[in-house]
C-alpha cells in the first residue's frame, strides 16, 4: 500500500534519493513537502544558498567599510563628486553581483530540487555546474521578472518625485498625491504580474528554455492557480519581516555606536544576515520548482510521462542471424 509521504518513514536515507510519488497537492500539501525536502537534503541546499549569502555579505562590508573610512575625512570638490562616485560604483556592482548570483542560485537549486523529487542524485558542484551553463539566460530571466512586476509602480513613483521636487503649484500638488495613490494601487498588479512569470526558472532549467519561452510557459502553467504563490510570497515576506525585527535594534545601535561598537554591531548585524539568508533563502526556489512541477502533474500528466521514461524498456538492436550474413566470396565462387 503506498504511503501519503514521499519521504519512506522510518527508514534510513539512502545512498541515492528516494523515489517521490508524483501527483497533484495542495497548497498546505506543497509547503510541507518544500520543509520536508530542505530537512532532509539540508547540506545541499544550505550550500547552495552559502554562496549568494557570502558574496553579498562582503560587499556589504566593503561598503561599510569605504563608508567608514571616508567619513573621517571632509570631501570637498572633486574629491566629493569622487567619493560619491565610488560609493555608488559599490552599490551598483553590488546589485549586479547579488542580480547574477540570484539567478544562479534559482537555476541551480531548481536543478537540485528536480533531481531529487524525480529520484535523481544530486550534489552542490554539479547543481552549479549546470547552472553555470546558461548563467546569462537566467540571469536576464530574474530582469524579466522584476520588470515584469515593478515596471509601472517604478514609473509612477517616478513622476511623483519628480512632480514634488518642482514644487509647482497646487495643481501640480493634487496630481502628485493622485499619482501616490495610484502607484500605492499599483502595488497589487506588480505582485500579480512577478506571481505570473515566476515559474519562469524551472521551466527554463526543467525545459531548457530560452527568456521569453520560459516567461510564456509560466504564464501557461499560472493560468488559474497564483492564489497559492501569493500565500508563499506572504509566508516568506513574514519570515523576513522577523530576521528585520531581530536586525533592526541592532542598525539601530549601529548608527548610534562609534568606534569598536559600531564595527562590532556591524559584525553581528552581518553574520544575522548571512545565517538568515542561508536558511531562509532556499525555501522560496525549492517551492517554486515544487509547484511547477505541481502545475506540470495536474495538466500534462508530467507523473505518468515520468514513470513511462522509468520503466520503458531500452530498445536491443536485433541480433543477426547466420541466414542475414551475406554470402562469403568462397561460397558465391562455384569454383
Amino acid at each position: 500500500m503506498a504511503s501519503n509521504s514521499w519521504i519512506d518513514s522510518g527508514a534510513p536515507a539512502p545512498a541515492t534519493p528516494a523515489h517521490f510519488d508524483l501527483r497533484p497537492l495542495s497548497t498546505g500539501e506543497i509547503l510541507d513537502r518544500t520543509f520536508q525536502l530542505y530537512r532532509s537534503r539540508f547540506t545541499l541546499f544550505a550550500g547552495l544558498a552559502m554562496l549568494p549569502t557570502g558574496v553579498n555579505v562582503v560587499t556589504q562590508a566593503l561598503r561599510l567599510w569605504y563608508s567608514a573610512h571616508q567619513s573621517v575625512h571632509v570631501h570637498t570638490g572633486v574629491n566629493l563628486y569622487k567619493t560619491q562616485g565610488i560609493s555608488v560604483a559599490l552599490a551598483l556592482i553590488s546589485a549586479i553581483l547579488s542580480l547574477v548570483l540570484y539567478g544562479i542560485t534559482q537555476a541551480a537549486t531548481t536543478w537540485a530540487v528536480s533531481a531529487v523529487y524525480l529520484g535523481e542524485p544530486a550534489a552542490i558542484k554539479t547543481a552549479y555546474k549546470a547552472a553555470l551553463k546558461h548563467w546569462f539566460r537566467y540571469t536576464l530571466i530574474v530582469l524579466r521578472q522584476i520588470w515584469a512586476g515593478f515596471w509601472l509602480p517604478v514609473i509612477l513613483l517616478s513622476t511623483v518625485l519628480g512632480l514634488a521636487a518642482r514644487r509647482g503649484s497646487a495643481s501640480a500638488n493634487i496630481t502628485a498625491g493622485l499619482l501616490c495613490i495610484v502607484a500605492f494601487i499599483s502595488l497589487v498588479y506588480a505582485v500579480w504580474a512577478y506571481i505570473r512569470v515566476s515559474l519562469a526558472v524551472p521551466a527554463a532549467v526543467v525545459e531548457s528554455l530560452k527568456v521569453r519561452a520560459a516567461i510564456k510557459r509560466s504564464k501557461q502553467l499560472l493560468v488559474d492557480r497564483k492564489f497559492r504563490i501569493l500565500l508563499l510570497f506572504i509566508f516568506l515576506f513574514a519570515l523576513y519581516l522577523v530576521i528585520g525585527a531581530i536586525q533592526t535594534p541592532l542598525a539601530y545601535l549601529a548608527l548610534r555606536a562609534r568606534g569598536s561598537e559600531a564595527f562590532i554591531t556591524h559584525a553581528i548585524s552581518l553574520t544575522i544576515s548571512f545565517v538568515a539568508g542561508t536558511l531562509v533563502g532556499p525555501l522560496g526556489a525549492i517551492a517554486i520548482c515544487l509547484f511547477y512541477i505541481d502545475e506540470r502533474v495536474r495538466r500534462e500528466g508530467f507523473d505518468i510521462e515520468w514513470m513511462m521514461t522509468k520503466i520503458a524498456p531500452t530498445p536491443v538492436a536485433p541480433e543477426t542471424t547466420p541466414e542475414e550474413l551475406p554470402p562469403s566470396e568462397e561460397s558465391s565462387n562455384p569454383n
